[in-house]
């Protein structure tokens, strides 16, 4: 789908009711660009996880337009993370909820009818989300004249609830007195005082905007652990079932592609068996490991999962 850009914006805009709900970056041909004029290209959406931001999948964006010059890829912030973390996100905060944040953003963009994205890949909540956006389009009821995506890429999404893990990083936070006055003692703070690892916790740290002695969190709090809250609720196997056999017409469901971390130890053995008793698993609901990859499969693993997708992509025209 073309990227027809309605409105004269910056590559990382933000919006009222008359232009793009959601921030975005566009990265066309391997670069951030401020706007796609090419009607050629078709468009891949991607969705970072919690307490990240668009920029988080720069690089296999980049990539992956690089070897597929007909995508063009739009990077979104979801509702209250980046620059999509202003309070005008109306309750509730759940994931169908997000999922009307994009097709609000699409929209304006003119990414509707046969201008519909033709993919969608989210890591971690993203991949949640995107699982959503397409069940969305694919099930449910809706006047967006937006297309289901061919193809639906989950990068290292775990059913289920959370692991407690996620809990403990979001009670960290909340704990912590704003505004922040260093960042190298928030590091030092987090490693311990609630025993993180030093890799987490300049992850943490780089999450923070203002100026020195002055620095306040990129993200909404209350929206991230709402968010998280809804991780229960969804049924991802029965989601990816009805996702992959929804249409009569096979040309009109979307391919799923779920990647796995093979050092997420996350990926008990009931879960993945659970997944692989889905009647399209080897049809149109394929499952991928890469076995030295942990949770960021997109910077643990960034050319083997690029391969995997210019391979599946490759074919969506």
């Amino acid at each position: 789908a073309a990227l027809s850009y309605l409105y004269d914006c910056c590559s990382r805009s933000y919006s009222s009711i008359s232009t793009p709900k959601l921030a975005y970056e566009i990265i066309t041909d391997g670069n951030v660009v401020s706007s796609q004029e090419d009607q050629e290209k078709e468009t891949i959406v991607f969705l970072h996880g919690l307490l990240g931001n668009a920029k988080n999948l720069r690089t296999p964006a980049k990539k992956l337009t690089r070897q597929l010059p007909h995508l063009s890829a739009l990077l979104l912030d979801i509702r209250g993370h980046g620059g999509s973390s202003s309070s005008q996100h109306l309750q509730p905060h759940n994931f169908h909820s997000c999922v009307q944040d994009i097709f609000h953003t699409l929209k304006p963009l003119g990414l509707v009818g046969k201008n519909s994205p033709t993919a969608v890949c989210g890591h971690s909540l993203g991949g949640r989300i995107a699982l959503q956006y397409s069940h969305t389009l694919q099930q449910e009821q809706h006047d967006h004249n937006i297309l289901t995506p061919k193809q639906t890429w989950i990068l290292d999404s775990v059913p289920g609830t959370p692991d407690p893990s996620v809990h403990h990083v979001l009670k960290a936070i909340s704990s912590i007195p704003l505004p922040i006055t260093c960042k190298s003692t928030l590091i030092e703070t987090l490693m311990s005082e609630y025993k993180m690892n030093k890799a987490i916790a300049q992850w943490i740290a780089s999450n923070l905007k203002g100026k020195k002695d002055e620095y306040s969190w990129v993200f909404d709090l209350e929206i991230a652990n709402e968010l998280v809250d809804n991780f229960a609720d969804q049924n991802f196997a029965e989601m990816i079932h009805e996702i992959t056999t929804g249409s009569s017409n096979k040309a009109l469901n979307s391919t799923i592609q779920l990647v796995m971390a093979g050092r997420n130890k996350e990926w008990k053995e009931d879960i993945v068996a659970n997944l692989k008793s889905i009647p399209t698993f080897g049809d149109s609901f394929h499952m991928h490991k890469l076995e030295n990859a942990g949770h960021w499969v997109h910077v643990d693993a960034v050319n083997e999962l690029t391969q995997l997708m210019v391979d599946g992509l490759s074919d969506t025209r």
